[in-house]
């Protein structure tokens, strides 16, 4: 969507807006650095480091003055091919080769040096760690964000900022921004705003998945572990396919080599192209559990066969368990004197309905019309199939609009509902919602609904967009229990 003009100017009228554009107007100062990296979770130590970086980086030779567009490209091309050159703790020379270092790690400080000498093509990248934010944004804004290049692909991860920089600067000229007022809506406006249109935070779907991940001493993992409470949110490496809700159990790595607790997925599990571990996902509501050393895991009859404490649990980041892994945790944890009575459980979410369908049309006939039959629905109030122009005049199809005008070419539908035989990962979810989302903008939709063979996804509008990190999970099976039923019928039935 186009920027809320109205809102905008307040916005660039208030003293918070002048100061913010004031600020990238006279470019990477070491006031700029420390306001928005701090807010970006960067720590005193690594501000104070990047500004030294930076400092040092802006010694490199001379560029031209004045580029177009595919040069800024090519320039861009030809920093990542030759690699550069910073001094290191010691005042010597370091050179940074993309394919010997972690050269994504990089990437804010080759962008601010970018940004200050031509600003309209290249943006700084402060979302360190909080990608899952960037894209926050991008969905509540109607920023189409390039597809992230998988993890193997080293170089077209470090290509990636390019990307987005097109993808800022299309935003940018749409919207009639400069290049310091755009860089002022990316990183005061739109992350305040999105903090204010959230809604109280959701009930975690049932756990169907159980995850192992690892904490180490030298990151500072063993002190927020220690000092962590239920309400502690953090951000952690993790598997990509782990799901909101999943069980995730906590290892400390050596010297400790033990496991330390079990938490709660609060996200989906994202692919970070700047993240050196590329996959996270957040964390919460941990319980402490008492301590099962690997030492023990090697001797407990079950476990000794396992494959990753075989490998001693080296690679434990995003390994998955499976249900009997976590059953006989339990039962260790219980028989060295604690309790599983406050832990997660796994969730069976099969049922008789679903074990026999084999296609998408399948679930709409056994699954979802049944339900909308059950909500009060008939025939009459869908469309299905129905043929909607978007983009260049291409025809598309959403599965179920429920409409609130007819007129041809001016279509709009209150709910829309897509449809799949079973979304694996997170990956298709991901997929599948950019689909419906774009049916949704184009019909002014309220409610998004994504449905499979398992579950159904519910999307509310919130601040003129949708959110793909925030939905309403139910497995078919949960909605046989009445509160569930009702929970649901509540929401879609209220914007019919």
């Amino acid at each position: 969507m186009k920027l809320n003009k109205f809102l905008w100017d307040i916005y660039k009228l208030s003293e918070q807006g002048q100061k913010a554009i004031q600020l990238f107007t006279n470019g990477p100062t070491d006031e700029l650095i420390k306001k928005y990296l701090g807010v970006f979770h960067l720590s005193p130590d690594d501000t104070t480091s990047f500004i030294d970086d930076l400092i040092d980086f802006t010694t490199l030779p001379t560029i031209p003055t004045e580029m177009n567009f595919e040069e800024a490209g090519q320039l861009f091309e030809s920093i990542i091919s030759s690699g550069i050159e910073l001094t290191n703790e010691d005042g010597e020379k370091e050179k940074y080769d993309p394919k010997t270092v972690n050269f994504l790690a990089l990437t804010p400080i080759i962008s601010n040096w970018l940004f200050t000498i031509f600003p309209d093509f290249y943006k700084p990248y402060f979302f360190r760690n909080r990608f899952q934010l960037l894209i926050r944004i991008a969905d509540t804004f109607g920023i189409d964000l390039p597809p992230v290049p998988l993890k193997r692909y080293k170089q077209e991860r470090i290509k990636y900022y390019w990307e987005l920089c097109k993808t800022f600067l299309e935003f940018q000229i749409e919207n009639e921004l400069t290049a310091a007022e755009f860089c002022a809506f990316l990183y005061d406006f739109a992350p305040n705003y999105v903090s204010q249109s959230d809604t109280p935070e959701l009930e975690l779907p049932k756990p169907t998945q159980v995850w192992m991940v690892g904490g180490d001493k030298g990151g500072g993992d063993f002190e927020f572990l220690d000092k962590s409470s239920e309400n502690n949110i953090s951000f952690w490496q993790g598997n990509q396919d782990t799901k909101r809700g999943d069980i995730i159990v906590m290892y400390c790595l050596a010297p400790r080599s033990y496991i330390h607790s079990i938490w709660r997925a609060t996200s989906d599990g994202i692919a970070d192209p700047f993240f050196h571990w590329y996959s996270n996902i957040y964390i919460g509501q941990g319980k402490k559990v008492v301590p099962v050393t690997l030492n023990e895991l090697k001797q407990d009859t079950y476990f000794s066969n396992h494959p990753l404490v075989r490998k001693n649990l080296q690679g434990v980041n995003g390994y998955p368990l499976t249900s009997e892994d976590y059953n006989r945790l339990q039962q260790i944890i219980i028989e060295k004197g604690g309790n599983n009575e406050d832990l997660p459980q796994l969730y069976s979410h099969t049922f008789s309905t679903n074990q026999d369908l084999s296609n998408e049309r399948e679930v709409e006939i056994a699954l979802i019309e049944p339900l909308l039959l059950q909500l009060g629905y008939t025939a009459n109030h869908w469309v299905r199939q129905l043929s909607v122009r978007m983009g260049r005049g291409e025809r598309n199809f959403p599965d179920y609009a429920f409409l609130t005008n007819k007129e041809q070419g001016y279509e709009a539908a209150s709910m829309l509902i897509e449809s799949k035989f079973w979304i694996k990962n997170n990956k298709e979810l991901e997929e599948t919602f950019k689909q419906v989302w774009s049916y949704g903008q184009r019909l002014m939709s309220n409610i998004l609904v994504i449905a499979d063979k398992d579950a159904i996804w519910i999307y509310e509008r919130h601040s003129q967009s949708f959110d793909r990190t925030r939905y309403i999970k139910k497995f078919w099976k949960e909605l046989e229990q009445p509160d569930n039923f009702q929970q649901v019928k509540q929401i879609l039935k209220t914007k019919k």
